[in-house]
């Protein structure tokens, strides 16, 4: 059931990854409103019950890297939890003063890393069902 969990998460994170490439700019505007939103906090939750599930990977090397990657999102759901307010502010103002092609730039990069932990989670799962 796990294998399954870290095959589902890891084609959302592909297709979010080739969304933020085919449109980077619609993708930071709609960053922007999300991060205004006064129900930003729930992010924070939602890494939370993302990353846990990937905690219980192991025993193999790419388990631990599963393991380490579910810590990374368990550990930083609460700071948006609890300090929503400052990464909002934060997020805002450094978004606001950068070129439309900075924000191309910042999304391109966050696509990357979207794709690569999909394409590895992706490839994980397969390989532990057998694919």
């Amino acid at each position: 059931m796990l294998n399954i969990y870290i095959m589902a998460f890891g084609i959302v994170l592909l297709l979010m990854g080739t969304l933020e490439v085919a449109a980077p700019l619609r993708v930071l505007a709609l960053w922007r409103r999300w991060i205004a939103h006064r129900l930003f906090f729930l992010h924070g939750g939602m890494l939370i019950a993302a990353g846990l599930p990937l905690t219980c990977a192991g025993g193999s090397a790419a388990g631990c890297i599963l393991f380490s990657f579910g810590l990374l999102l368990v550990f930083t759901g609460p700071f948006i939890l609890i300090y929503a307010d400052r990464v909002r502010v934060m997020f805002l103002s450094a978004t606001s003063d950068m070129a439309a092609s900075a924000g191309r730039r910042l999304i391109f990069i966050d696509a990357a890393l979207r794709i690569a932990a999909g394409l590895f989670m992706a490839w994980s799962s397969a390989r532990a069902l057998g694919f």
